[in-house]
């Protein structure tokens, strides 16, 4: 594979992954401002979006270190 194509596969994983986020975040947000959602339909979101968000933190605080030379 070509570098170009390694990065256009790398795109469209993101963008991917950024899509199923959307919606994760879409239906469940509907549901709170229509005061249809319960916390048992909102706990696994919540899981999700913690574990997410941790994982690119690391991942942030690792390319700063290689950066900075840390």
């Amino acid at each position: 594979m070509t570098d170009n194509q390694v990065t256009a596969r790398s795109t469209a994983k993101r963008w991917t992954m950024r899509g199923v986020a959307v919606s994760a975040l879409t239906v469940p947000m509907l549901a709170i401002v229509g005061g249809q959602a319960s916390a048992a339909e909102l706990t696994p979101i919540a899981e999700y979006l913690d574990e997410t968000i941790a994982a690119t933190s690391a991942s942030l605080v690792e390319a700063l270190a290689i950066l900075l030379g840390v």
